[in-house]
């Protein structure tokens, strides 16, 4: 397995193969139900990697961050997403920032320099050519 290995796409192969769970084909909002069931499954696996990390367990903490990653893009799948593009937008806004300390007050973090800018306009793009619009 390679680097460029499409892990959205297994995430909707599951999707639609073992679930028979399929999206609209255009981005939307899900329910709120539907939301707030993957919001606990969210919790669920962050909860899983967290206990797995107290205890020593790296298969553990491995397991439940693979784990979270594919609740994540089924979410993103079922959405309708264009979740490469997006990945790819944020990706590179990530890539633009500096190393430093932010509010967090994590000891090595990645700061926005003056001038940075989100992704969320690049994302917008890749959203409204999945709807076939043309800009937001």
């Amino acid at each position: 397995m390679s680097l460029t290995h499409d892990m959205f796409r297994d995430v909707a192969d599951f999707h639609e193969l073992i679930l028979q769970d399929f999206n609209e084909g255009v981005p939307s909002l899900v329910s709120q139900e539907y939301c707030m069931e993957r919001a606990r499954f969210l919790t669920e696996e962050l909860q899983e990697f967290i206990q797995a990390f107290q205890d020593g367990q790296i298969v553990g903490v491995a397991d439940a961050l693979a784990d979270l990653v594919y609740v994540a893009l089924g979410t993103a799948y079922k959405m309708g997403l264009p979740f490469n593009d997006i990945w790819y937008a944020v990706h590179h806004a990530n890539m633009q920032k500096v190393r430093g300390t932010t509010k967090r007050g994590n000891k090595v973090d990645a700061m926005k320099p003056e001038g940075w800018k989100g992704p969320e306009a690049t994302i917008a793009r890749a959203i409204n050519r999945k709807l076939g619009h043309g800009t937001c």
